[in-house]
């Protein structure tokens, strides 16, 4: 059996220096990009159709991972929605500031049929990131079937 001589220190030295330069290098090919600065950005449909792209506070991890899974509890069919929610109140006790959480929660508020709780969901959204697309155009949905019935009367 063939045993490995240990590297000589010079080279050791050498790819310790090669190492942190590489790190270094990296690093900062990821901050003159800007990719620091925009990992909290991302698009949203506005009331007309159009994607528009907004800037959020990067999510806590653990918010973020209750995010998902509120995303795919709407997405399952059927949508379980009381998972969905319980997913989303975790989400919000991690970030209760970011808008995008509270228009979710109006999202299942509304599919569950709570058209209160769902405007509720989402003046928040909207007390917190005035003309919000996202939650304005959820809002509408919410109000329109109301409004509709109001005009027939």
């Amino acid at each position: 059996m063939a045993t490995l001589s240990p590297m000589p220190r010079s080279l050791s030295s050498s790819v310790r220096v090669s190492s942190v330069a590489l790190v270094l290098a990296c690093a900062g090919g990821c901050w003159t990009n800007g990719y620091t600065a925009n990992r909290g950005l991302h698009y949203v449909t506005d009331a007309e159709g159009k994607q528009l792209l907004v800037r959020s506070t990067p999510p806590a991890p653990a918010a973020y991972e209750a995010y998902l899974r509120a995303r795919l509890a709407l997405e399952r069919d059927p949508p379980r929605l009381d998972e969905a929610r319980g997913h989303i109140l975790d989400a919000l006790r991690w970030q209760p500031d970011e808008p995008q959480l509270w228009t979710v929660r109006g999202e299942i508020e509304w599919r569950a049929g709570d058209f209160a709780a769902a405007e509720a969901a989402l003046g928040k959204a909207l007390a917190l990131r005035p003309g919000y697309p996202e939650a304005q155009r959820l809002l509408a949905q919410v109000q329109a079937p109301r409004a509709n019935a109001t005009a027939a009367k």
